[in-house]
């Protein structure tokens, strides 16, 4: 086998609030001493990847967030426009991330957004965090567009929520972890819930094929319910993602080897 850059690389999915999950799984790869050398984040994955490469723990990353209501990062746009802006989130980022650029993250790490604009996905390795964060979050027709360089970006999800597709050819070992429904409940017939779930169809869909480049995938199935916006259930959430996450790693052979080695 061709050895590549990187031993362990590790995708993280978008998902909203069903992100915690994530944050358990993190625990669980502490756990049994995994450690990934390259991370890569989608939309909320974004923010956990961003924390965690940071030195953040996964203890340390829910006592950050547990408590915080989602909301309090949505700001209605006073122009023209009328979208939600995350310019509190960007902050919160700024504030709580000893660094400014991804660069200057202890472990190698992806931020994956979309350029509007060129209709083509980016990987950002380099930038600030906050801001690069904060685009790779914003859902289109819901947020407002983040502009860098002069290019709009939104959503890393509208193209590859699972973001395995920029790691695959820089490591050896590639994890995924996915917290994204792979079913919808009932339809609702207002304006909010049928762009959530456009969305949501889009996602689904797109990360078929991402998941397939992974050498391990850990499908947080158990959270499938949860909503993406309620952080009343994070504790329940972050729990099944570690769970879920101990009882794929404790069965998998790979892993076995990879902490052998």
């Amino acid at each position: 086998m061709d050895q590549k850059k990187y031993r362990i690389g590790l995708a993280l999915s978008g998902g909203g609030v069903r992100c915690f999950a994530h944050i358990g799984a993190l625990r669980a790869f502490e756990d049994v001493g995994i450690k990934p050398d390259i991370i890569a984040g989608v939309s909320a994955g974004s923010v956990v990847a961003a924390f965690y490469a940071a030195g953040m723990t996964a203890n340390e990353i829910f006592k950050l967030f547990g408590g915080i209501n989602i909301y309090k990062f949505f700001q209605i746009d006073i122009s023209k426009s009328g979208l939600l802006k995350l310019d509190k989130l960007r902050k919160f980022i700024a504030k709580h991330i000893p660094v400014d650029n991804i660069e200057q993250l202890n472990i190698p790490t992806i931020i994956a957004a979309t350029d509007f604009e060129q209709q083509q996905e980016m990987a950002f390795t380099s930038g600030n965090i906050a801001e690069r964060v904060v685009a790779s979050c914003c859902i289109p027709l819901v947020f407002k567009p983040v502009k860098i360089n002069g290019n709009y970006y939104v959503d890393g999800g509208v193209l590859h929520n699972m973001p395995s597709y920029y790691l695959r050819p820089l490591c050896n070992t590639l994890i995924g972890i996915n917290v994204n429904p792979t079913k919808l409940g009932p339809i609702k017939m207002n304006v909010r819930a049928l762009a959530y779930r456009t969305f949501k169809l889009l996602t689904m869909h797109n990360e078929i094929a991402d998941k397939q480049l992974c050498d391990i995938l850990i499908d947080i199935t158990s959270i499938q319910q949860h909503s993406s916006i309620d952080t009343r259930l994070a504790i329940r959430i972050a729990q099944k993602g570690y769970f879920e996450t101990m009882k794929i790693l404790k069965n998998s052979q790979q892993i076995k080897r990879l902490i052998n080695e």
